[in-house]
């Protein structure tokens, strides 16, 4: 869903420091929730797909318009220093992916070099 979709791809619903992060889906597509958590409370889980349970919590991020199921978008449903949080974690993950993707395509030119450097001495010593 509107909102979501990119975020859903990144996070495994569960607790990153004081942000409760809800990383669903549904039959129509992926949603996507953040809750502040008081300080130093630990998240009370309820599922892969819902809010925890923790009473104190607050929904910041989550569904902003549309039909729910259907048709919601998604965004800030309150701004605040969280936001920058988020984007410093959404940061970090995106750049340990890239580092992971850059370290598997180094390895795989790495093999195919050694293997063309393999099948060439095979062919210069005929």
């Amino acid at each position: 869903m509107q909102g979501a979709r990119e975020f859903a791809k990144l996070f495994k619903t569960g607790q990153y420091g004081k942000l409760y992060i809800v990383s669903g889906n549904h039959a129509r597509g992926r949603t996507f929730q953040i809750q502040i958590l008081p300080k130093d409370e630990v998240a009370i889980p309820n599922g892969e797909n819902n809010l925890c349970l923790n009473k104190d919590a607050v929904e910041v991020y989550g569904v902003t318009g549309g039909n729910p199921g259907w048709s919601e978008s998604y965004g800030w449903l309150h701004r605040g220093p969280w936001e920058k949080d988020f984007k410093k974690l959404t940061d970090e993950i995106i750049a340990d992916r890239l580092s992971i993707s850059k370290k598997a395509e180094e390895k795989a030119l790495k093999a195919a070099l050694e293997k063309h450097q393999q099948i060439q001495r095979l062919l210069d010593a005929y």
